[in-house]
Order: C-alpha cells, then structure tokens, then sequence
C-alpha cells in the first residue's frame, strides 16, 4: 500500500512540474543553439555558393545560430526545426554538405529557387526523418538517369512523416511509371506538388487510392498525354486538384464533378483534345466551389445560364479556343460572391455587357481577346465600386478612353492595351490614388501627357504607354510623386533630351526607351540604375558614346540597344543576360571572350550590322541554352569554331556576310534543332557536307549564296521536308541538279497561315527570324512573314545537264533562279504547273528548243528572263505573258521572233504560235470536242432534216402554204427582173 502511495505521488509531482513546465515554457528555453547543429550550419555555408552575401548573418563568431537568417529554432528545446533558403533574384549555388544530416529534429527545409546547376538531389536527405516540410522546386536539381530516378522516388516514400512536398522544376522524365505508386505509400501526405517535372506517365488505374489526408494535388506543366485518371476522383479529401496545362485528351472524368470539398479546379490542356459539356458539368455537386479554371479549345456550346447555381464561386477563369463564340449569360449576376471574372478568347462580337454592373463584389473583371466592340460604357462600370483590376486587352473598343474611369476609387490595375482608342489621355485618371498598374499600349491615343495625369499615383509602380503616338510634356525638373518599376514607353516622343525624371526612379527593374527619339550621350547617372535593371530597351534612337565595361545588370536580363550609334569595344555583361542585342550599331574590335557571364541563361546573342573583327570566341559554345546566334554583316575571320556543336538548342544561326573561310566544320551536326543556317557572302569552300540534309529534320532556310563551295549538290539536300527556301547561288558548284524532289514537301505544299518565327526570351517571343532573298532582281528583307516564303536559288554556278522535269512538281515555289549556268535541254512544258510562280530566271545558260506554251498559264508571274540562251520559235503569248513586254526578257536568243521583241515569224513560225489558252491538258480538249462535233454532225442534220419535211409530208395544210410561199417569191422575182432589166 505504502509503495502504492508513493508511486502516485511520484506521478502526481511530475504530473505537476511538467506542467510548471509547460506553462511556463514561453519564458524559459535554452540559451542559443546547440554546438553541434551551429558547428554543421557553418559548414552547410561553406559548400554554398553565395555571390550576393545572402547569409552574411551566419557568423561563426555569433554563438546562436537561431537568429541566423532562415532559421527557426524550437522555443523550449533551441533545436533547430527549420532550414529556410528559398531565394528570388539573387541565388544561391554550390553544393549541399552531408552535415545537414546533424540537424536531427528538422522538420522544414526550403531550397527553392536556388540554382545547383543541374546537381542530383542528395540522397541523405531520406535519412532525414522528422521532415514534415521540404521544398526543393526550381533549384537547379535535376535527374539523367533512371537509376538517379527510382533512388529518389523511393527514400522520399521513407519519410513517413512528411506532409508537404513541391519538387517543381524537378526534371523527373525519367521516373518512368513508379512515381504515382511510390506517392501513394505516403498516406500522410497533405500537399503535393509536381509543376513541371517533365513527367509524360500517369498511372490510369490503382489498386487503391491511399492519399486519405491529401488536399492539393498540382501536376501542371507536364507531358502527360493520356486521359485524365478517373482514381483521382477518389481522393475525396482533395480542396485542391490542378492539371492544366498538360496533353490530357478524352473527356473530363465526370465523377471530378462529385469531389464534394473541392474548392478549386484548374482543368486545361495544351492541345485541343479535351473535351467537355459546359452546361453538364456546372450542373455537379460544386457546394464549395471557389475557383474554377477551365483552358481548353473543346467547350461545347458557350456559357450555360447553369453557372448561376455555383453561389459559393469566388474566381472563374474561362479560357477558349478559336472561333468559340456566345455571349455571357445574366445568370452569371446570381454570383453573389464573385470576385473575379476572367475570360480569354471567348469571341462575343458584341458591347460590354451593361449589367456587368450589378457584381457589386466584383474585384477583377479581365475581358481579354473577346472581340468587344464600341465604346467602354463608362456609366455603367461606374457602379462596381469594388473594382480593383480593369483588363479589357486586345479587343476591337474605340472612341476615347472615358474619363469615367477616374470615379474607380478602388482600381489598382487597369490595362486597356490592343485596342482601338484614339485621342489623349484623360487627367482624371490622375484621381485613381489606388492605382499601381497602368498599361495603355498599344492603341492610337495621340497628343500631350502631362505631369497632371500623375499628379495624385503615388502607388504606381508600372507604366506601359508604348505604341501609342503621345508625347511627354513634362519639365526639366518634375519629380514624379511615384516609384516604378517598370517604365515601357517605347515609340512615345520623349527626346531629344534623356528624361532627367529618371533619375529620381530608384526602383526601376524594366525600362524601354525604345523609338523615343532620343539623341546624344546617356547621362552618367543613369548607369547607377542598370545594376537593378533586368529589361533595358534603348534600341532605334541616335545614341552615341560608349557603353560602361563591364555592364551591370541583373541575372537573365534583356539589354536591347540596337540602331544606335554606340561604338568602342563590346562590354562584358556581368551576372548574365538572358538577351544581348547590340546590332546595327558601330561596335568594333573582338568579340571578348566570356563576354557574358552566366552561360546557362543566353538565349539570344545578335551583333550583327557592326565593325567587329578577329575571330569568333571559342568560348562561345559555353552558351549552352543559345536558341538565336546572329553575327552577320561584321568583319570576322577565321573559320567556324568546333565549339558551336555544343549548341544543341541552337535554332538560328546567322554568320553572313563576313570574311569567314575554311570548311564548315561538322561539329554543327550536333545542333540538331537548327531551323536557319546561314552561312552566305564568305568565303567558305571544299564541298557543301552532306550531313546538313542528314542532320537537321526542321531545317526551314539553308543559305549559302556568295562563297567558294565546290562539288555536287548534296541530294541529301532534297531529302528535307521543312526546307522552304535552298540558296546556294554564286559558288563553284558543279555536275547536274539533283532528280529527286518528292521529299520537298514545305515546297510542294501552300503554307497559307503565317507563323512568325521567333525564338529566345520569354515564351521563345525575342529574335524574330530574317532573311535576304533575290527576288525579281533585287533583294527582299522578310522578318515577320519568312514563314511564307519559298524560294530555290541555284544560279551563278557551274552546273550542267538538263533541267530535271521533277522540279515542276514544286507547286508552292514563287521564286526559281537557275541563272548562270551551263543547263542544256528544253524548258519542261509542265512548267505552267508552277501555279504561283512570281519570278523565274533561267538566263545565261544554253538551253534551246522552243518556250513552252503552258508559261502562259503563270497568271502570277511579274518577273521573267530566259535571256541568252539558245531558244526558237515564236514566243508565247496570251495570260500574264503579255503583260511582260520587256525585250531583255528574250534578249540573246537569236532565233526567237514575235512580240515583245522586233523579228516577225515566218508562215510555220506564225502557225507555231497559234497558242490555245493553256497548254497541252487544253489541246487534248480541243481536240476531243472536235472528234464530238463531227460525230454529232450527222445525226443532228439527219434529225433536223426529217422533222422538217415529216412535218410537210403529214399536214397538208403546211405543206401547201410552204408551196405557195415559194410560187409568190418566184412571181415576185420575176416582176423585179422585168422591172429593173436585169
């Protein structure tokens, strides 16, 4: 009894002084960190690449380690639970040490946005198994391997304990079919998310679903192409489920429809393959429905009037395809706590609807690509006294911009950019005090800004004027009343002074100047702000001097400053630039060597139209991720480095019109995604490689024109079915013009939508394509439609033999040039096929025979010349031939005679050119309604004949009438004669 009694008291007593402890635990907790847990931070620090002093704070001298930046200790224990080293601009690299094991009672860990340059996740993080928390997407990780792969699937299944888990970014194409089931054996999970892992596999079916405690699931941005997983619909405790924006095809499962604690849907697919039933599917069991997300092309019917049962919606985001149209329902005003209204691409053709005003809770309200029509009704919109964001972008609205629009009390974001409005700006939208976001570009507004209109935005941190015809009216002095962020005034009239007002701008991160009518030296100062700039646009202005070396920017900036007139030596861009154009300028001297840092983020490097000289950089072919590579029109010798094979995402590469020699070096069959290559006005020789039509499957353009090749033309050339346009004039070419044209397809087939192809910066939209191409005798620049030019130039060469029929059946070609060579033969009579032909030159060679009479039926031709040959006969006429009445088209052809030129045809000559209206099709024809009508003659008269005396024969009536006709003509006749004398 007594031990009894003294147990209970013992429990009682620790009973009480753990509560003492509990209670008084907010007061009392270890003093600082534990040694050992601050002794593997520091050494963490040391394996960590910081450039930028990020953890400055993490001082071996400073004994506490808990107020080091990102890290959180326990109040009682001092034990550090989290390792928080997520970064934005600025990143950390390097490597992460084993040490982090020490840190034993870890729950969180957040390497986010980081950049461990392509470093495989370390796989003692499994050991870690308090984790609750880890975060490792966009850091740089990546896996090549299988192996690597299936290591890290199966210890993350190992920590039983973690709820939360984002490996987005994370390059997982290789974890094949085992990541679904290997997450299914984390029941503790809570979210997960998996943006952009590349994963392409998604298990159709499981034996069992058991993500019981799981609320976000996020699998945007992969290659999944399969139909969406009806399992999913199982997870009943899901409140978050995202999969748009992958290749799900079919239709939407419609048991997602009964996931009864969802509240946010996003649904969309990056093709056109999902289907969908609008007015069934909003008709589920959505009782807590706060955003819904649908992007696909595939929406049957519009917007059904069933989206006004969904009361709970807070945002809906509708996105369309093309030539989707309808109009938006007034069932939508039964949303009584609607928010957001978002719809892209959904074709109403109409006015802004004027009820829109009855959402009194509408906070966002983003029209964009609806085709509106009309004015904006002002009064209306005047009631949503809520509003925060007006987006009403690339519609078809006109008139002025109301001035309404300054009543918007709440508004912070209105943007009514790729519209029709005209007229000035209205001051009163110098009343939205709220406002941080103002982007009008893109219109024909015209006439003065003021410093009126900014007087009260002393929130604004963005401001997009550009594209519009206004030009600033502001003094010497103004200090704006804000600090932005971004500055886009491109093609406004701000020169020719440099705005001083810039300098007042200290947290500007974008700036376009571009077309501003700018003149003179940059100002000093304004190189103090380009070290916070990631957009610099000062391009086609008269800018003169030269450039700050090193030029400072942010990592994966835009420095566009080309058609100036900058001249000195190329800068150095210090942190990297994600876009470096400095063309049509006056830049001289080399190309310095890692002339910028950061060689995983170059997309774009053009420094064309300049004085440069020496050789191109080996280290060129660090740029790994380079898409567009332009250094023509320069002075660069030397040959091409073996170094550009490296380039393996290299789409364009432009090396015209320099002083390069040499063979073109095979490496560059490595740069398999190339699209344009061209290599013309150098002085390349030795054979034109076999290769390039062996490997480069999209090439577009191959241009070669101007150099010193040798040989045959590679028929491999001809083996390219994206090839739109083969230039290889002026070289030293030799032996007959390949047969073989059947794989030709981009030259067989009429491209007849435009695709402007662009490549580099931010959804591949910086470098757009160019090219020179002799057309009709002169050259042509195309930029935004090469897309649809086709064209074959051959000329100026040494080729010989016959011109082979097969070319006839490119049937998209406008542009044929076999001038300047030593073809033989005769024209092929099927060149009339060649229906949108606009230009061909076969002169100077020795072709001879007559013209074909089927040239007459290229009603697009505006550009001929066969002179200097060896053709007769007469030349045809008829069609479009007639309108090419210039005798230099037939000039050196002694035996041709007839218009245009002054030598008349004899009798066969004049007979030869009897032309019927095509050509040999329209002769057969003729000749087969001839053979008709003589085989029709016969039976016709024979029919004819009979029916007419039949008549006579059996109406007796007819038949005397006709007699006596005859008997009175004869009478009269005779009287005539008698009369008359005759």
């Amino acid at each position: 009894m007594e031990s009894c009694y003294s147990q209970q008291r013992s429990f009682l007593i620790s009973l009480f002084l753990l509560n003492v402890l509990i209670y008084w635990g907010g007061y009392w907790k270890v003093s600082g960190c534990f040694d050992y847990e601050r002794k593997a931070l520091t050494t963490i620090r040391k394996s960590l690449n910081d450039s930028f002093n990020l953890l400055s704070s993490w001082d071996d001298d400073a004994s506490d380690c808990c107020k080091w930046r990102g890290i959180t200790c326990h109040n009682i224990t001092g034990f550090v639970l989290k390792l928080d080293l997520h970064s934005t601009y600025y990143r950390l690299g390097g490597r992460i040490d084993p040490a982090l094991v020490q840190l034993k009672h870890l729950q969180l860990l957040d390497l986010s946005y980081n950049a461990f340059n392509g470093a495989p996740i370390p796989d003692f993080l499994g050991s870690m198994k308090e984790l609750r928390h880890l975060n490792l997407s966009d850091a740089g990780f990546t896996f090549f391997t299988f192996f690597e792969c299936q290591k890290l699937l199966w210890w993350l299944a190992s920590l039983r304990s973690l709820k939360y888990l984002d490996m987005s970014y994370v390059n997982l194409s290789m974890a094949s079919h085992d990541w679904v089931n290997v997450m299914n054996m984390s029941p503790s999970l809570v979210e997960l998310y998996l943006w952009k892992c590349r994963l392409s596999y998604i298990s159709p079916t499981l034996p069992s679903v058991n993500f019981t405690h799981l609320r976000v699931l996020d699998l945007r941005f992969n290659d999944f192409n399969s139909t969406i997983p009806n399992w999913i619909a199982n997870i009943g405790s899901l409140v978050s489920l995202s999969l748009s924006l992958n290749k799900f095809h079919g239709q939407i499962p419609y048991q997602i429809t009964q996931l009864h604690n969802l509240e946010e849907l996003w649904l969309g697919s990056t093709d056109d393959n999902l289907r969908v039933d609008l007015s069934e599917f909003l008709e589920g069991s959505w009782r807590k429905l706060k955003i819904l997300y649908l992007s696909f092309s595939q929406l049957h019917g519009g917007i059904p009037n069933s989206i006004g049962n969904i009361t709970s919606l807070v945002d809906l985001y509708l996105s369309f395809g093309e030539n989707i149209t309808g109009s938006i329902p007034r069932a939508i005003t039964k949303l009584i706590n609607l928010e957001c209204l978002f719809l892209y691409g959904y074709k109403m053709h109409a006015a802004i609807p004027d009820w829109l005003h009855e959402l009194k809770n509408l906070k966002r309200l983003t029209l964009i690509d609806c085709m509106l029509t009309g004015p904006i009704p002002a009064a209306r919109l005047g009631g949503l006294s809520s509003l925060e964001e007006l987006d009403l972008s690339w519609n078809q609205l006109n008139g002025n911009i109301p001035a309404a629009l300054g009543g918007l009390s709440s508004l912070q974001r209105l943007i009514l950019s790729g519209n029709q409005f005209n007229g000035t700006i209205p001051t009163t939208l110098g009343q939205l005090s709220n406002l941080s976001l103002l982007d009008l570009s893109s219109n024909s507004s015209t006439g003065k800004v003021s410093e009126s209109v900014f007087e009260n935005l002393k929130q604004l941190t963005s401001l997009d004027l550009s594209y519009n015809s206004l030009v600033f009216d502001t003094h010497s002095d103004w200090a704006p009343p804000f600090q932005l962020s971004l500055i886009y005034l491109g093609s406004c009239h701000l020169g020719p002074q440099f705005p001083l007002w810039l300098r007042t701008q200290k947290l500007v991160h974008a700036l376009d100047l571009s077309n501003t009518a700018i003149s003179g030296i940059i100002p000093t100062w304004f190189w103090d702000l380009t070290p916070q700039l990631s957009v610099l646009g000062l391009s086609n202005n008269q800018i003169f001097g030269q450039l700050p070396n090193p030029l400072i920017m942010l990592p994966q900036a835009y420095v566009v400053l080309s058609s100036n007139n900058f001249s000195g030596p190329i800068p150095c861009i210090l942190n990297g630039a994600r876009v470096l154009d400095l063309s049509n300028n006056q830049f001289s001297g080399p190309i310095p060597p890692n002339c910028v840092e950061g060689m995983n983020s170059l997309t774009v490097l053009d420094l064309s139209q300049n004085n440069i000289g020496g050789i191109i950089p080996f280290d060129l072919g660090n740029y790994i991720a380079l898409e567009a590579l332009d250094l023509s029109k320069n002075r660069l010798l030397g040959g091409i480095p073996t170094s550009l094979g490296l380039l393996h995402q290299l789409q364009t590469m432009h090396l015209d019109g320099n002083n390069l020699s040499g063979e073109v070096t095979s490496s560059l069959k490595k740069c398999t995604s190339l699209e344009t290559l061209d290599l013309g006005h150098n002085n390349f020789s030795g054979p034109i490689p076999t290769w390039i039509g062996e490997s480069f499957p999209s090439l577009r353009i191959l241009s070669l024109p101007s150099n010193m090749f040798t040989g045959n033309i590679p028929p491999q050339l001809f083996n390219i079915t994206s090839l739109q346009v083969l230039d290889v004039a002026q070289n030293c070419l030799s032996g007959s013009i390949p047969q073989s044209f059947e794989n030709l397809m981009a030259m067989k087939n009429e491209q007849k939508i435009n695709q402007v192809l662009s490549y580099g910066g931010l959804g591949s939209s910086y470098y757009k394509e160019n090219l020179l191409v002799s057309v009709k005798g002169q050259m042509l620049e195309y930029t935004r439609t090469v897309s649809l030019v086709t064209c074959m130039n051959l000329s100026r060469n040494n080729l010989s033999g016959e011109i082979p029929e097969g070319l006839t059946g490119l049937l998209r070609l406008p542009v044929l040039n076999l001038s300047g060579n030593h073809l033989t033969g005769k024209i092929s009579d099927k060149i009339g096929k060649l229906a949108l032909l606009e230009s061909l030159d076969f002169s100077e060679n020795q072709l001879s025979s007559s013209i074909p009479l089927s040239m007459s039926n290229l009603t697009f031709l505006s550009h001929l010349n066969l002179s200097y040959n060896n053709s007769s006969g007469r030349i045809p006429m008829g069609n479009q031939l007639q309108t090419l009445e210039d005798p230099s088209i037939y000039i050196g052809n002694n035996k041709l005679c007839g218009p245009p030129l002054t030598e008349k045809c004899g009798s066969d000559e004049m007979s030869q050119g009897q032309m019927p209206v095509s050509g040999d099709v329209e002769k057969d024809e003729e000749e087969y309604e001839i053979r008709w009508f003589y085989a029709a003659l016969v039976p016709g008269f024979a029919v004819g004949f009979w029916a007419f005396c039949g008549i006579l024969m059996l109406k007796k009536s007819w038949r005397i009438a006709y007699y006596r006709f005859f008997d009175q003509m004869k009478d009269r006749l005779f009287s005539y004669c008698r009369f008359t004398g005759c």
